[in-house]
C-alpha cells in the first residue's frame, strides 16, 4: 500500500460557507480546548458561531463522501484565546491521539467538521466533530484512495496545546 506523505496544499478545497444552518439544539459540550490549567468548552452551536466553511470530500469511506460544514482549527484556538500556538494534540473519544505541528499546514487545511451534508454528525457516524485535512486530497480526485488519513481524526473530543 502506498502512503501519501505530502499535502497537495490546495486550500481552495475549503471555502466559506454562506448558507444558513439549522441551529443545533444540543446543549452538550462536544469539544474541550486545554492549555495548562485553562480550559475552554464548546458546544456545536458555539463552534458554528465562528466563521463557517465547507469542504468537499471524495468517497474515502463508505457513505461519507460529499460536503462537510464546519470551522477551522485555528479559529477554534483563537476563540479559546490560544492563538499563536505551534503544536497541538488532538484526542478522540476512544483515546486515539495525534500531535500536529500547525506550521506544517496552511490554516485552511485543518478543518473541524460539525456537519455532513448540513446535518449534525452523530457519535455513531464518527462525530460530533472530526478533523479533516482536505488539502491532502488530490484536487483531481484521482489519488484519494492512496492518501493516508492517519492524521484525520473522528469523534474528536479534546485539543491540547503542547507549545
Amino acid at each position: 500500500m502506498s502512503v501519501f506523505i505530502n499535502a497537495y496544499a490546495d486550500t481552495n478545497l475549503v471555502v466559506p460557507f454562506t448558507q444558513k444552518l439549522e441551529t443545533s439544539i444540543s446543549n452538550k459540550r462536544v469539544l474541550l480546548v486545554k492549555s495548562g490549567e485553562a480550559v475552554t468548552k464548546f458546544r456545536v452551536k458555539d463552534l458554528e458561531q465562528l466563521s463557517l466553511y465547507e469542504a468537499s470530500v471524495p468517497p474515502i469511506w463508505v457513505n461519507e463522501a460529499g460536503k462537510y460544514q464546519g470551522v477551522l482549527l485555528l479559529d477554534i484556538l483563537k476563540a479559546a484565546d490560544m492563538d499563536g500556538v505551534k503544536r497541538v494534540k488532538l484526542v478522540a473519544l476512544n483515546g486515539y491521539a495525534i500531535d500536529l505541528a500547525l506550521s506544517k499546514w496552511p490554516g485552511k487545511c485543518l478543518f473541524i467538521a460539525t456537519r455532513h451534508l448540513m446535518r449534525e454528525i452523530r457519535v455513531e457516524m464518527k462525530g460530533p466533530t472530526r478533523l479533516l485535512i482536505p488539502c491532502m486530497i488530490d484536487p483531481d480526485g484521482k489519488n484519494y484512495a492512496e492518501i493516508s488519513t492517519a492524521n484525520w481524526i473522528w469523534n474528536l473530543k479534546e485539543i491540547h496545546v503542547l507549545d
